[in-house]
């Protein structure tokens, strides 16, 4: 259940992205006090009382299984605020995420395929070992780099894991919608130092100290 500042404003938001309108209650002045969408088997419902807001993230998102990602895309960029183009995520799903009209997260998921996720060989865990630790930067931003079926897999504070795809001798690219690149230095046995580069944008980051 979402609280929403205005129920039918919502509801309205929700039908013409592809939801059905399964419930609703009006409130004696025109509006909506609560209501009730699905979409397939699932369903959602929203109460009066709540607020809208801009920030990155809300209190609560929502998430949808869907069969076709990019031709549901397609129907509805051009009627929403787009927050991540379609992408594949580690975890096995493609997504798409926008924002609905009181700025919760509304993200749309279908099932993909290991080989569409990670298209190059795994190797052995000792390989990828020197890379594995946690890295922070200046201003105390930090990513942790772990092994994940025999690929090493980057989590970016507040942000879910990214599976780095080699490119070169420490080399590699982020699988994420905006072009990338992740450098590694450092000696045979444990890399010091990773630097994130995107266009313009460049980002140190130190291994940390470990026990």
């Amino acid at each position: 259940m979402f609280h929403v500042p205005d129920v039918r404003r919502t509801v309205d938001w929700y039908r013409e992205i592809g939801f059905d309108v399964t419930v609703t209650y009006d409130d004696s002045r025109g509006g909506l006090s609560f209501a009730m969408v699905s979409f397939g088997a699932g369903e959602v419902m929203f109460s009066s009382g709540g607020r809208l807001s801009s920030h990155h993230r809300r209190e609560v998102d929502l998430y949808a299984y869907t069969e076709n990602v990019d031709d549901l895309y397609d129907r509805i960029k051009d009627r929403v605020e787009i927050v991540e183009a379609p992408h594949n995520m580690f975890y096995g799903m493609r997504e798409i995420i926008v924002r609905d009209v009181n700025g919760f997260w509304l993200t749309f998921g279908q099932e993909v395929p290991a080989e569409m996720l990670t298209p190059w060989p795994a190797v052995d865990a000792e390989v990828l070992k020197p890379y594995v630790g946690r890295y922070e930067s200046d201003n105390r931003s930090a990513v942790l780099i772990n092994i994940h079926h025999g690929r090493l897999l980057a989590f970016p504070d507040d942000a879910p894991g990214v599976f780095l795809k080699p490119i070169a001798e420490h080399k590699f690219t982020p699988m994420m919608p905006e072009q990338a690149e992740v450098v590694f230095e450092g000696s045979s046995d444990v890399m010091t130092v990773l630097t994130f580069k995107q266009g313009s944008m460049t980002m140190r980051f130190i291994r940390a100290e470990t026990d």
